[in-house]
């Protein structure tokens, strides 16, 4: 599989580039990154970046960067993890910088990752794995049409978060 490129109304999602290293970086060292993991320093930051990398050098969906078409700024990440990882495909998003929430960036970009991952991967489920108490993604998730699954398999490394299932194209008309 080569690496995709999407594009949206405003946004490009692209794989990452060395040259977006330093934004990837920055992120991780942020309080905006609670969600994910972080913070992270600068090593652990050059290490998840790697494999994201590696990933899609080796043909496995991972995150592309979210790209503002207009001025080539990169303001976040969103793709889907490889299923091997939690216990379904999942769609996930992150936004880099407060700047960039309350535009619908996020929401773009995560219709046009659940799209791909529908119409061109050919994935049957897709989810995304959302803290309880991280309200705007979970907003994101509902306005593209997930709703929580309470009947979905639990990711034993990450027990306490909600799954959003993210309907197929039939069940979305």
């Amino acid at each position: 599989m080569t690496a995709p490129i999407l594009i949206t109304e405003r946004l490009t999602l692209r794989p990452p580039q060395e040259a977006d290293f330093e934004a990837f970086a920055a992120f991780c060292a942020s309080e905006r990154s609670k969600w994910v993991g972080g913070p992270s320093d600068r090593d652990k930051a050059r290490t998840i970046f790697n494999g994201y990398l590696a990933d899609l050098a080796s043909g496995h969906p991972s995150y592309l960067h979210i790209v503002l078409s207009e001025t080539g700024v990169v303001i976040g990440r969103a793709g889907i993890r490889r299923a091997d990882q939690p216990p379904e495909p999942e769609i996930a998003y992150s936004l880099y910088a407060d700047q960039h929430e309350g535009h619908g960036y996020a929401t773009e970009a995560a219709t046009a990752v659940r799209d791909w991952a529908y119409d061109t991967l050919g994935l049957h489920t897709v989810v995304s794995y959302i803290e309880p108490e991280n309200a705007a993604s979970q907003a994101v998730a509902s306005r593209i049409g997930a709703r929580p699954d309470t009947n979905a398999p639990r990711w034993d490394k990450h027990p306490n978060l909600i799954i959003y299932r993210h309907r197929a194209p039939e069940e979305r008309s």
